[in-house]
């Protein structure tokens, strides 16, 4: 039977890669207030990808991958509440809840989870392998 670690490995850092590039264009790195949001996704491209190539790191990539996403996971739903409670979102869930919705951090928010998911059936497909 073939392992699908090959394929997950690209999925894993194709993720990552879109993830950087997304926060490159959210947070411009010419102010140094966005150097976190910044540092993590290079972090989890370059750092958590390389520890997932080897059978004998793959906890530590998991387990970094996995602080890495709750911390972005928390760090962006923070951010939405606290726009949508000070006004700073156009649309209120109360008139159009899929409106506000879109323009929260929600849909970056699933990209971490399937970052995550795909970490974990990478760290699955690793440990089966003989």
């Amino acid at each position: 039977m073939t392992t699908q670690r090959p394929a997950l490995w690209v999925a894993l850092v194709s993720l990552a890669v879109g993830a950087t590039l997304l926060h490159y264009r959210i947070h411009p790195p010419n102010d140094l207030t966005y150097l976190w949001p910044n540092l993590f996704s290079l972090i989890d491209l370059v750092l958590v990808s390389a520890l997932f190539r080897f059978r004998g790191t793959a906890l530590l990539g998991l387990l970094l991958n996995s602080f890495l996403v709750f911390l972005g996971v928390i760090m962006m739903a923070d951010y939405s509440l606290a726009a949508t409670l000070a006004g700073q979102v156009k649309v209120m869930p109360g008139a159009n809840f899929f409106g506000w919705l879109l323009l929260t951090t929600f849909p970056d928010i699933m990209i971490a989870v399937a970052d995550f998911l795909v970490g974990l059936g990478l760290y699955r497909a690793i440990l089966t392998e003989k």
